[in-house]
């Protein structure tokens, strides 16, 4: 069992803070390495930042479980897809609703299994500008740089 002992401690209040300041000038009263190495350990006992590891960007989680949530909400009815007070089958989501990018195969976006994003219009556009073809005469190349052996 993992027990972390900040939990018993806290240097928030004044009183904390006070005693670590004497043990500071006691320290430096022997040797200014003490003191230094004092005020380093209050320093890092008084942070309270927790780093975790978990492998998912959870800031950008929040904006994008409220675009689903919503997408569900207007478009999801007992369970199933609609458009136009039509039921949208896995096959027509696609077509439906291009701005839907499934992470695993296609599904039926109203079930909880089913795990998709919503792609955003601005970003879409950027995508398809990056994939258009570009004119090679718009392009500058240095022709001895490009013809040089490496």
């Amino acid at each position: 069992m993992y027990i972390r002992m900040m939990e018993y401690f806290t240097f928030d209040s004044i009183l904390a803070k006070l005693v670590f300041l004497i043990l500071a000038i006691i320290a430096v009263h022997y040797n200014i390495v003490f003191g230094v190495i004092v005020i380093l350990i209050f320093i890092s006992l008084s942070q309270n930042v927790i780093e975790g590891m978990d492998g998912e960007m959870s800031n950008q989680d929040s904006s994008k479980d409220s675009n689903i949530t919503s997408f569900k909400k207007t478009n999801c009815v007992d369970g199933k897809l609609m458009k136009d007070n039509q039921t949208i089958t896995p096959e027509q989501v696609k077509d439906s609703f291009p701005n839907i990018k499934f992470t695993g195969k296609n599904c039926n976006p109203c079930d909880e299994d089913c795990k998709f994003e919503i792609v955003s219009g601005e970003e879409q556009v950027t995508n398809e500008e990056n994939l258009r073809a570009m004119d090679s005469n718009s392009v500058n190349v240095n022709r001895e740089d490009a013809t040089k052996k490496k």
